[in-house]
Protein backbone atom coordinates (compact mmCIF):
# COMPACT_ATOMS: atom_id res chain seq x y z
CA UNK A 1 0.00 0.00 0.00
CA UNK A 2 1.08 3.60 -0.55
CA UNK A 3 1.32 4.99 3.14
CA UNK A 4 1.82 8.93 4.50
CA UNK A 5 2.72 7.82 7.47
CA UNK A 6 2.34 5.63 10.39
CA UNK A 7 2.30 6.94 13.79
CA UNK A 8 0.76 6.33 17.64
CA UNK A 9 -1.50 9.08 19.37
CA UNK A 10 -5.01 9.44 20.76
CA UNK A 11 -7.80 9.17 18.69
CA UNK A 12 -8.76 12.81 18.11
CA UNK A 13 -12.41 13.16 17.11
CA UNK A 14 -15.44 11.13 16.80
CA UNK A 15 -17.33 8.71 19.34
CA UNK A 16 -13.91 7.07 20.64
CA UNK A 17 -11.98 10.78 21.47
CA UNK A 18 -9.53 10.23 23.25
CA UNK A 19 -8.94 6.20 22.98
CA UNK A 20 -4.92 5.67 22.56
CA UNK A 21 -4.62 4.31 19.01
CA UNK A 22 -2.56 3.52 16.01
CA UNK A 23 -2.68 5.23 12.88
CA UNK A 24 -2.04 4.55 9.06
CA UNK A 25 -2.67 7.15 7.12
CA UNK A 26 -3.01 6.08 3.24
CA UNK A 27 -1.75 8.20 0.92
CA UNK A 28 -4.28 9.38 -2.25
CA UNK A 29 -7.62 11.15 -2.23
CA UNK A 30 -10.16 12.14 -5.06
CA UNK A 31 -11.59 15.05 -3.07
CA UNK A 32 -9.98 18.55 -2.87
CA UNK A 33 -11.51 20.07 0.94
CA UNK A 34 -10.32 23.72 0.92
CA UNK A 35 -10.18 23.29 4.84
CA UNK A 36 -8.32 20.09 4.78
CA UNK A 37 -5.05 19.52 7.53
CA UNK A 38 -3.47 17.10 5.20
CA UNK A 39 -3.06 18.04 2.30
CA UNK A 40 0.22 16.35 1.69
CA UNK A 41 -1.75 12.63 1.18
CA UNK A 42 -3.59 14.01 -1.94
CA UNK A 43 -0.64 12.73 -4.38
CA UNK A 44 -1.05 8.86 -4.79
CA UNK A 45 2.01 9.17 -5.29
CA UNK A 46 2.94 10.60 -2.18
CA UNK A 47 4.41 8.70 0.91
CA UNK A 48 5.63 5.34 0.18
CA UNK A 49 5.15 1.85 -0.87
CA UNK A 50 5.14 -0.47 2.29
CA UNK A 51 4.59 -4.37 2.21
CA UNK A 52 1.83 -6.01 4.50
CA UNK A 53 4.70 -7.31 6.23
CA UNK A 54 6.33 -4.05 6.53
CA UNK A 55 2.93 -2.18 7.95
CA UNK A 56 2.27 -5.29 10.41
CA UNK A 57 6.22 -4.92 11.55
CA UNK A 58 5.68 -1.18 12.76
CA UNK A 59 2.42 -1.44 13.97
CA UNK A 60 3.31 -4.58 16.48
CA UNK A 61 5.86 -1.76 18.21
CA UNK A 62 3.43 0.17 19.50
CA UNK A 63 1.35 -1.33 22.93
CA UNK A 64 -2.22 -1.30 21.59
CA UNK A 65 -5.12 -2.48 19.72
CA UNK A 66 -7.03 0.23 18.20
CA UNK A 67 -6.43 0.47 14.72
CA UNK A 68 -7.00 3.44 13.01
CA UNK A 69 -6.83 3.65 9.09
CA UNK A 70 -7.48 7.64 7.95
CA UNK A 71 -5.80 9.32 5.02
CA UNK A 72 -6.60 11.03 2.53
CA UNK A 73 -9.36 8.43 1.44
CA UNK A 74 -8.08 5.10 2.61
CA UNK A 75 -11.16 3.28 0.67
CA UNK A 76 -9.09 3.86 -2.41
CA UNK A 77 -7.34 1.12 -1.36
CA UNK A 78 -9.18 -1.58 -0.14
CA UNK A 79 -7.90 -4.23 -1.84
CA UNK A 80 -4.25 -3.77 0.06
CA UNK A 81 -6.63 -2.61 3.18
CA UNK A 82 -8.49 -6.06 3.06
CA UNK A 83 -4.91 -8.46 2.86
CA UNK A 84 -3.70 -6.31 5.45
CA UNK A 85 -6.38 -6.60 8.46
CA UNK A 86 -7.12 -10.38 7.48
CA UNK A 87 -3.52 -10.81 9.26
CA UNK A 88 -4.65 -8.57 12.48
CA UNK A 89 -7.87 -10.22 13.91
CA UNK A 90 -6.70 -8.94 17.13
CA UNK A 91 -6.90 -5.26 16.14
CA UNK A 92 -9.78 -3.33 16.71
CA UNK A 93 -10.15 -1.45 13.49
CA UNK A 94 -11.50 1.77 12.74
CA UNK A 95 -12.08 3.37 9.05
CA UNK A 96 -11.97 6.90 8.21
CA UNK A 97 -13.64 7.90 5.15
CA UNK A 98 -15.71 10.59 3.40
CA UNK A 99 -18.23 8.35 2.72
CA UNK A 100 -18.25 8.85 -0.93
CA UNK A 101 -16.64 5.22 -2.40
CA UNK A 102 -18.73 2.04 -1.46
CA UNK A 103 -17.16 0.18 1.14
CA UNK A 104 -16.39 -3.22 0.33
CA UNK A 105 -14.04 -4.58 3.55
CA UNK A 106 -17.38 -4.25 5.93
CA UNK A 107 -16.47 -7.79 7.35
CA UNK A 108 -13.29 -7.08 8.79
CA UNK A 109 -14.05 -3.54 9.87
CA UNK A 110 -15.26 -2.85 13.37
CA UNK A 111 -16.41 0.82 13.02
CA UNK A 112 -16.70 3.41 10.05
CA UNK A 113 -16.34 7.06 10.99
CA UNK A 114 -17.70 8.75 7.63
CA UNK A 115 -17.75 12.35 7.23
CA UNK A 116 -19.65 12.94 4.60
CA UNK A 117 -18.47 16.49 2.79
CA UNK A 118 -20.94 19.56 2.70
CA UNK A 119 -20.48 22.30 0.53
CA UNK A 120 -18.13 23.95 2.89
CA UNK A 121 -15.93 22.03 1.36
CA UNK A 122 -15.95 23.43 -1.71
CA UNK A 123 -15.99 19.65 -3.20
CA UNK A 124 -18.12 19.51 -6.23
CA UNK A 125 -21.44 17.92 -5.12
CA UNK A 126 -21.44 14.00 -4.44
CA UNK A 127 -24.43 11.63 -4.58
CA UNK A 128 -24.01 10.57 -1.51
CA UNK A 129 -27.29 8.99 -2.01
CA UNK A 130 -25.84 6.15 -3.28
CA UNK A 131 -22.88 5.40 -1.00
CA UNK A 132 -23.81 6.41 2.50
CA UNK A 133 -26.42 3.34 2.81
CA UNK A 134 -23.91 0.70 1.68
CA UNK A 135 -21.89 1.60 4.96
CA UNK A 136 -23.38 -0.99 8.24
CA UNK A 137 -25.64 1.48 10.51
CA UNK A 138 -24.64 -0.68 13.53
CA UNK A 139 -21.02 0.07 12.93
CA UNK A 140 -20.99 3.86 11.12
CA UNK A 141 -20.99 7.01 12.66
CA UNK A 142 -21.51 10.23 10.71
CA UNK A 143 -19.49 12.75 11.51
CA UNK A 144 -20.07 16.40 9.86
CA UNK A 145 -18.02 19.10 9.87
CA UNK A 146 -19.46 22.47 10.67
CA UNK A 147 -18.46 26.10 9.90
CA UNK A 148 -21.26 28.08 10.17
CA UNK A 149 -24.98 27.64 11.28
CA UNK A 150 -26.38 27.92 8.37
CA UNK A 151 -24.53 23.91 7.66
CA UNK A 152 -27.08 22.51 9.65
CA UNK A 153 -29.81 22.57 7.14
CA UNK A 154 -27.71 20.85 4.92
CA UNK A 155 -27.02 18.37 7.15
CA UNK A 156 -30.56 17.76 8.45
CA UNK A 157 -31.31 17.08 4.68
CA UNK A 158 -28.92 14.54 4.30
CA UNK A 159 -29.78 12.74 7.41
CA UNK A 160 -33.25 12.64 5.44
CA UNK A 161 -32.34 11.74 2.13
CA UNK A 162 -29.66 9.15 2.61
CA UNK A 163 -32.09 7.88 5.99
CA UNK A 164 -29.13 8.09 8.69
CA UNK A 165 -29.86 6.90 12.12
CA UNK A 166 -30.35 10.23 14.37
CA UNK A 167 -28.54 8.70 17.07
CA UNK A 168 -25.21 8.19 15.09
CA UNK A 169 -24.78 11.93 14.00
CA UNK A 170 -21.37 13.91 15.55
CA UNK A 171 -21.24 17.57 15.02
CA UNK A 172 -17.40 18.69 14.62
CA UNK A 173 -16.51 22.43 14.41
CA UNK A 174 -13.99 23.14 11.60
CA UNK A 175 -10.87 24.45 12.56
CA UNK A 176 -6.95 23.74 12.30
CA UNK A 177 -6.47 25.98 15.24
CA UNK A 178 -7.11 26.28 18.74
CA UNK A 179 -8.55 29.89 18.41
CA UNK A 180 -11.11 28.41 15.56
CA UNK A 181 -11.81 26.16 17.62
CA UNK A 182 -12.94 27.92 20.35
CA UNK A 183 -15.06 30.28 18.44
CA UNK A 184 -17.21 27.48 17.09
CA UNK A 185 -17.33 25.35 20.13
CA UNK A 186 -19.71 26.56 22.31
CA UNK A 187 -22.41 27.57 19.74
CA UNK A 188 -22.43 23.90 17.79
CA UNK A 189 -22.27 22.38 21.85
CA UNK A 190 -25.39 23.92 22.38
CA UNK A 191 -26.93 22.83 18.68
CA UNK A 192 -25.93 19.18 19.74
CA UNK A 193 -27.70 19.60 22.80
CA UNK A 194 -31.19 20.74 20.76
CA UNK A 195 -31.29 18.28 18.33
CA UNK A 196 -29.75 15.47 20.66
CA UNK A 197 -26.52 14.72 18.89
CA UNK A 198 -22.78 14.30 19.61
CA UNK A 199 -20.37 16.68 19.97
CA UNK A 200 -17.04 16.30 18.72
CA UNK A 201 -14.19 18.42 19.57
CA UNK A 202 -10.58 18.26 17.61
CA UNK A 203 -8.73 16.95 20.51
CA UNK A 204 -5.11 16.44 18.94
CA UNK A 205 -5.43 19.99 17.19
CA UNK A 206 -6.08 21.61 21.21
CA UNK A 207 -3.37 19.19 22.82
CA UNK A 208 -0.59 19.71 20.09
CA UNK A 209 -1.87 22.27 17.17
CA UNK A 210 -2.06 21.20 13.65
CA UNK A 211 1.24 18.59 13.24
CA UNK A 212 2.17 15.57 11.59
CA UNK A 213 2.22 12.45 13.27
CA UNK A 214 0.23 13.20 16.74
Amino acid sequence: MRISEIFYSIQGEGSNLGTPSIFIRLAGCHLRCVWCDSKFTWDMKSGKEMSTIEIIKKIKKYPCKNLVITGGEPLIQQSGIKDLLKKLPEYHVEIETSGSLVPQINELVNQYNCSPKLSNSKNRPIPYQNTLQKFPAEKTWFKFVIDNKKDLTEVKAMIKKCALRQDRIILMPQGISRTELTKKSQWLAEICKKENWRYSTRLHIELWGNKRGV
